[in-house]
């Protein structure tokens, strides 16, 4: 191909994308035009330190290197601001934190220690969802220059811009077809195609591995993880969720319900902003059925810093609503957040200190909706019925968009579309409240060294633990696996988040064990001693068993040949009367193990002491 005809293709691929893309935009359902009080907030296109999203008309984000160029240059110019690298990506990019307050001294163990509340608030966990980066680079720079440094007379503030910062270098037009804005949008998962909002418990990722640490090192009163949606259509725009009464922290929950809920709702209203909670439709399409409130698992962030007794919100911005009232939405979340902390700081902190000093002897894994008969999946809300209607559900006042259910021309199933018109409603309301598979709180755990990838990430996690320098012998409770199923949370045979997922009933044993020197012994007498039950108990479905970190133990790695267990078994018949009858009665029942000579020989094998004592054995003991 000629260069001449090479430049024609180019131009011509070029310019079919924009259109695809302009397309797609085309395609999504009308929006109600809309106009906030909070549009003051707005910098003048000469202010000095307007913002390249102002700049743009909230058409664009900055890029990484703008993002951190223009952080650079306002940390310098504030003494009120500065600027940390809290960790790298794979890639090498720093992720970075930015420090606002007044304080002389703005290290971690002197913001740990003062008095004043500390707020976290991070963005860019998925990354085309990026909301959170251009509101607070808003806030400070009207903090450090405005009218705005008022705000951190009482309250310190710690705010990371951009969580997954190489996955926000994968930036396109086409990432994400379903949200109205910015025009560049980073990709979903990192780069090494992990969704970080599924890492909270496992710490695969060096990105969520440094928000850990900056919760371990800094102790922050409240922390806020800011998205955007995906899903269907309704009249708010700043939805979010803390956790509900159901959970390990149920001070905090109150306090969420009673003191933040009616403050910041009621300045999102003031600010033209329409504020609503975390919305799922049950049918995973529209609100005909009704809406459900999931309680999630340790693996997200909400439900995470509910296990570790910290004040966390889950923001969830609306996909469809415009890019720019997304952005002055979230600013007037964050300024109304800080101000809160100015009143209700103190007594946050208190109430936090009573929901760390609850050692319930047994705590629930799961919560079921007391209307369904079995636990819901989040991630496969489609597949949801309503089997019991004997406890009605609650009902909710949905702010909804009215909508309308086509035949499709292509596929010949139903689909919806939503026609951008406000509609009341009053829909069925069904929550996850019943708690389930409980789990009875041990002295503590035992570790064994040979576990020291566990071991390393629930250090990472802030768990007290003691480190054995010589070895112990300790009498012990034990689980051995029975039933095991290796699949993701679909029933599927295949890997979920780069591991393979396990479940399994398990067999208590009463053992004495030696652990060697390295092995770790973690008590549940600590403020994180919920969180290490729910990372070490294998019911849970964000143990670590469960992600996979002890497939080890389904290997066995000894066998016996079928000229020696020939002979043998003989004799073991000939001298058990016992194990005769149970083998009989094995026979006559399971006609598959009948015809199967490995499986009869592997039987026997099983009950001599040549037999892996191991196998199946999970190897963390729990001290009674």
């Amino acid at each position: 191909m000629s260069i001449k005809k090479t430049l024609k293709y180019l131009t011509s691929s070029f310019f079919s994308l924009l259109i695809v893309s302009a397309a797609a935009q085309t395609v999504l359902p009308p929006v109600m035009e809309w106009h906030g009080k909070s549009e003051s907030l707005i910098a003048k296109t000469n202010d000095p330190w307007v913002t390249p999203s102002e700049k743009s008309n909230f058409k664009t984000t900055p890029s990484y290197n703008e993002t951190v160029n223009w952080f650079k240059k306002l940390t310098a110019a504030s003494p009120l601001l500065s600027m940390v690298s809290i960790g790298k990506s794979v890639e090498g990019r720093d992720i970075y934190m930015i420090i606002a307050s007044t304080d002389t001294d703005k290290g971690s163990q002197s913001l740990k220690n003062s008095e004043k509340p500390l707020m976290l608030a991070q963005a860019g966990i998925h990354s085309g969802e990026i909301d959170g980066k251009d509101a607070g680079m808003m806030l400070l720079r009207d903090i450090a220059f405005g009218k705005k440094k008022e705000l951190l007379m009482e309250v310190n503030f710690l705010f990371i811009p951009i969580l997954s910062v190489d996955a926000h270098e994968n930036s396109s037009a086409f990432n994400r077809p379903n949200q109205r804005g910015p025009e560049n949008m980073g990709w979903r998962t990192n780069s090494q195609n992990l969704n970080l909002n599924r890492d909270y418990a496992k710490l695969d990722t060096d990105e969520v591995r440094a928000v850990v640490t900056v919760i371990n090192e800094y102790n922050p009163s409240l922390y806020m993880d800011i998205h955007v949606t995906d899903g269907a259509d309704y009249q708010y725009d700043i939805t979010y969720t803390g956790a509900g009464v159901e959970g390990n922290s149920p001070a905090i929950s109150n306090w969420l319900e009673t003191k933040f809920k009616p403050t910041v709702d009621e300045d999102l209203k003031a600010n033209g902003h329409i504020p609503g909670p975390l919305l799922f439709a049950l049918n995973d399409r529209d609100f005909s059925k009704g809406r459900i409130t999931l309680t999630g698992g340790a693996r997200f962030s909400d439900s995470y810093g509910n296990l570790r007794h910290l004040t966390t919100i889950l923001v969830e911005n609306h996909s469809l609503k415009p890019y720019k009232q997304r952005v002055l939405g979230t600013y007037v979340l964050l300024e109304s957040t800080l101000r809160l902390l100015e009143k209700e700081g103190q007594s946050l902190q208190e109430i936090t200190e009573a929901d760390k000093s609850i050692r319930d002897k047994k705590i629930p894994t799961a919560y079921k909706v007391p209307q369904m008969k079995n636990k819901v999946d989040f991630e496969s809300l489609a597949l949801l019925k309503a089997s019991d209607e004997s406890t009605p559900p609650d009902t909710f006042l949905l702010l909804g968009i009215e909508s309308k259910i086509h035949k499709s021309t292509i596929t010949n199933a139903d689909y919806i579309e939503w026609l951008g018109r406000p509609k009341t409603m009053k829909v069925a309301h069904y929550k996850e409240s019943d708690p389930i598979d409980w789990i009875t709180r041990p002295k503590g755990y035992w570790v064994p060294a040979s576990c020291n990838v566990v071991i390393e990430r629930l250090k990472i996690h802030g768990i007290e633990m003691e480190v054995l320098t010589v070895a112990r012998e300790v009498a012990v409770e034990m689980y051995r696996i029975e039933d095991a199923k290796f699949e993701n949370e679909n029933h599927q045979s295949l890997p979920y988040e780069g591991h393979m997922q396990v479940s399994g009933t398990t067999k208590t044993e009463f053992r004495k064990e030696i652990f060697s020197p390295g092995s770790v012994y973690i008590s549940t007498n600590q403020p994180l001693g919920d969180l290490a039950m729910t990372l070490l108990e294998p019911k849970s479905k964000d143990s670590f068993f469960s992600w996979g970190f002890f497939l080890n133990i389904f290997q066995r790695t000894e066998y016996i040949e079928a000229y020696v267990m020939e002979p043998m078994a003989k004799i073991m018949l000939e001298d058990s009367p016992e194990l005769k009858k149970e083998f009989e009665q094995k026979i006559a029942q399971d006609k598959d193990f009948a015809n199967d000579p490995n499986a009869i020989f592997s039987w026997f094998y099983s009950k001599t002491k040549y037999y892996d004592d191991r196998y199946l054995l999970y190897p963390v003991a729990r001290e009674l």
